[in-house]
């Protein structure tokens, strides 16, 4: 199961009553994830993660959308089989939401928000939260952090390529399983010596192996603008060493939403000392990239993180 549909029951007000209508749950977009949804009552909702694919055991991230929703109306959702205990959310992390009439995504307040052991699910940490409802002609999206998608890269990697910057290359690595992309970019200035004429260092950077590790998405890309701008520090960066980056080391798990592993069911940060060609294809393909350059008596491989 990728996506999930659910409808459930809600409220809407007629001549001054309420009566039941529909509630709609949705994850049918990429990197949705949602479950199972149970109605408790007119309120409530116990919601189960899906588990990554082919991978059950890890249930962490979630992105879904309610919709069909009445102006006023309250609810509140209990996220019932998330697969880490020591969560952020025992931290003071709350989940996101927007709208489509109000894109930008911001926090729910942590007042409404609990993380606790429920009696009612074998005291098994839940987390809680309430949420109000103000616009019915809005479709409403929650998560569990920013969401950063394999599209949304891949159009911001075109803006670059776009540019045609002389300092600026991309490449693919391989294809995925699923056929996606696998991009190498390389960012350096066309001098071959540093500017105090020696042979420039290679800065290596991954990022994204897990999926729902988004947060990791946001820095690259802004790693990768900051190096492309014409601030002098990144002209001094681009003229003084070679950044290699892999901005997307899973893209299939980040298009199916899934927390840690590939559409595969593997957790790739676990199989780079012997990775499987076809399994493993990102982990393999740079894993070779790297000991090409670290074998290269031309090229000093300084740092990779």
């Amino acid at each position: 199961l990728l996506f999930a549909h659910c409808i459930c029951p809600s409220v809407s007000k007629k001549h001054g009553s309420i009566i039941p209508s529909k509630m709609i749950f949705d994850c049918s977009f990429e990197s949705g994830n949602i479950g199972k949804v149970t109605p408790l009552n007119d309120f409530e909702y116990d919601i189960a993660i899906r588990g990554d694919t082919n991978n059950p055991h890890y249930r962490v991230w979630f992105y879904f959308s309610v919709s069909n929703t009445v102006a006023g109306q309250r609810a509140i959702f209990h996220l019932t089989n998330c697969s880490k205990t020591k969560s952020l959310f025992r931290l003071g992390m709350t989940p996101l939401v927007r709208s489509t009439s109000r894109p930008k995504w911001e926090r729910v307040p942590p007042r409404n928000c609990f993380y606790y052991r429920s009696p009612r699910h074998k005291r098994n940490y839940i987390f809680s939260f309430a949420f109000a409802f103000d616009k019915e002609e809005d479709t409403y999206y929650f998560a569990y952090c920013y969401p950063y998608t394999y599209t949304y890269l891949q159009k911001f990697l075109a803006h670059l390529e776009a540019q045609k910057f002389t300092f600026f290359k991309r490449e693919v690595l391989c294809r995925t399983v699923q056929h996606r992309k696998l991009d190498l970019l390389t960012i350096t200035s066309t001098q071959r010596l540093n500017d105090r004429g020696q042979a420039k260092k290679v800065i290596f950077i991954t990022a994204r192996v897990h999926p729902g590790e988004s947060p990791a998405s946001f820095m690259c890309h802004g790693l990768l603008s900051f190096l492309v701008c014409d601030h002098p520090y990144a002209k001094i960066l681009r003229n003084n060493l070679v950044f290699k980056v892999v901005p997307m080391l899973n893209p299939d798990g980040v298009f199916l939403g899934n927390y840690r592993c590939s559409s595969m069911g593997y957790d790739l940060n676990r199989h780079w000392l012997n990775p499987d060609p076809w399994a493993h294809a990102p982990i393999l393909h740079t894993r070779k990239l790297l000991l090409e350059l670290a074998a290269d008596p031309n090229v000093e491989l300084d740092f990779f993180i």
